[in-house]
């Protein structure tokens, strides 16, 4: 058997960094440990299915926070935020570059 492995090569353009915006979500504390790290990573997954605009990943070392990416226009509408408050999580840092 001949196995082949092709290799693929994909172009994207990167975004303007200075209409992006940084938040920090936090999960609720009253969470039990073994069940945070479960919603954490559901809460991602849900970010980025539900809104293309969204980048999230679970930040490295907690059990209790998501890092987001987002276009300032995107967060501006609300919408990401409601989503948060709906989980019973809270929205813990923002950092919004606007020129």
């Amino acid at each position: 058997m001949n196995n082949t492995r092709h290799q693929s090569l994909f172009f994207v353009s990167l975004p303007d960094l200075q209409k992006l915006c940084t938040t920090t979500v936090t999960i609720s504390s009253q969470i039990p440990e073994a069940e945070a790290r479960t919603t954490q990573i559901k809460m991602c997954r849900q970010l980025l299915f539900l809104h293309e605009d969204i980048l999230s990943a679970p930040v490295i070392g907690t059990l209790h926070q998501i890092s987001v990416v987002v276009a300032i226009t995107f967060y501006k509408s609300g919408i990401c935020q409601a989503y948060i408050e709906r989980q019973g999580a809270t929205v813990s840092a923002e950092r919004c570059h606007s020129s």
